[in-house]
Order: structure tokens, then C-alpha cells, then sequence
């Protein structure tokens, strides 16, 4: 199941404390697997970088959609800059198909103003 059709609100405080944990070690990966049903899931990544808060998603066996990407950043607290986009990873998996695809989105805080006009 795609994760724009999961209540992430039961999870969204575990995401911001990602994003936290991300930003108070900037170069780190914070990382977890998300159920999303008992046969599927998906892997989060985030990582701060020079100020910018990146997150990538990858589904093990299935397609990433953008719109997952929209609704994780929205209850990690987060307004998507640019992207989503697709990345490769850096090894090459021999006997697999290449490299492991990701979906990264380049990310930015949301700040007071914004989440009262989100309200409004």
C-alpha cells in the first residue's frame, strides 16, 4: 500500500524525531522501515546537509510514487523544495539489476507562518 493512502498521524511524531535526530548530526542517515501492510513497506532515509534536509524513500520490490514522497514530508513537518526526483545508489549489486533506486526529495522546514496558513 502507497503511503499517501496510510494514516501516517499515528506515526508522524517518530518522523519528526527522524528529521530532528537528522538535523542535530547533520551527515548522518536516520533511517527506519515503515509496514505499510504485512506483505509490503517502505525504507526512509534522511539526511541535513549544508542546511538542506534531504529524504529518499525506497520500496524493495515495487515503485516508488511521488505523491508518497508529498505525504511523508508533510507529516515529517517538511515543504518539499525540489523534487521528487530519482537516485541511484553507489554499488553496483552483482547477479541484481544494478544499482538500488531511490525517490529523494530536497526539503526545507516548515516555519510558523506556513503551518497557519495551512490551518486557514
Amino acid at each position: 500500500m502507497r503511503l499517501d493512502r496510510v494514516n501516517l498521524r499515528a506515526v508522524s511524531d517518530i518522523l519528526r524525531a527522524m528529521v530532528k535526530e537528522a538535523m542535530m548530526e547533520p551527515g548522518k542517515v536516520v533511517r527506519m522501515a515503515l509496514p505499510t501492510s504485512p506483505s509490503d513497506g517502505v525504507q526512509i532515509f534522511v539526511k541535513v546537509r549544508d542546511g538542506v534536509v534531504y529524504v529518499a524513500l525506497r520500496r524493495p520490490g515495487g515503485k516508488e510514487d511521488p505523491r508518497e514522497m508529498e505525504a511523508l514530508a508533510r507529516h515529517m513537518g517538511l515543504r518539499i523544495v525540489k523534487g521528487p526526483y530519482e537516485e541511484k545508489g553507489k554499488l553496483v549489486r552483482p547477479g541484481w539489476a544494478g544499482r538500488r533506486s531511490y525517490l529523494v526529495a530536497q526539503c526545507a522546514k516548515i516555519s510558523e507562518s506556513e503551518k497557519l496558513e495551512g490551518v486557514a
